[in-house]
Formats: C-alpha cells, sequence, structure tokens
C-alpha cells in the first residue's frame, strides 16, 4: 500500500504547529475531512501545551520515611511526605 503525506502547519501563539497526516494514496476523504483531521490534531496539541498531564509523583523511602523528589533551582530534594 503506497501512503501519501500531507504536511501541513499553524501558526499559533506558542510559535509554529508542524505535522502530517499520512493516508493511502487511494484515500477517500474530501478535502473538507482532511481540513477537520488536521484542525483535530492542532486541537489536541493545544490542548497538551495548554493543559499538560501531570508529572509522576517519585518517592524514596528512607528509614521508614517516605521522601518526595522535588527539583528546586536545577536541585533534587527530598520533601517528607505527611501521611
Amino acid at each position: 500500500m503506497t501512503m501519501v503525506s500531507i504536511t501541513f502547519e499553524f501558526t499559533t501563539k506558542y510559535g509554529v504547529f508542524k505535522d502530517a497526516l499520512y493516508l493511502p494514496e487511494d484515500h477517500a476523504f474530501t478535502e473538507e475531512e482532511i481540513n477537520s483531521m488536521k484542525q483535530q490534531r492542532l486541537n489536541d496539541w493545544l490542548e497538551f501545551v495548554e493543559n499538560p498531564p501531570p508529572l509522576p509523583q517519585i518517592t524514596v523511602e528512607i528509614d521508614g520515611i517516605t521522601y518526595e523528589k522535588i527539583e528546586v533551582d536545577g536541585q533534587i530534594l527530598l520533601k517528607p511526605i505527611q501521611v
């Protein structure tokens, strides 16, 4: 199956978003459907940029006390977790 690449870009307040759709050469999508796919990719990216998933909590246990690893000014610190 031969694929075609449809590259596109949008200028946003965060900079330029560039992406591509890879579709079978004999696809039956209309231009409107392809534009909708492009817009959905942009919307998904903007959602991720504006609402990133929370970082996982990294913990370590020392002498029965659980600490959360946090970064402050480039240094890793251990913060006791209140239980």
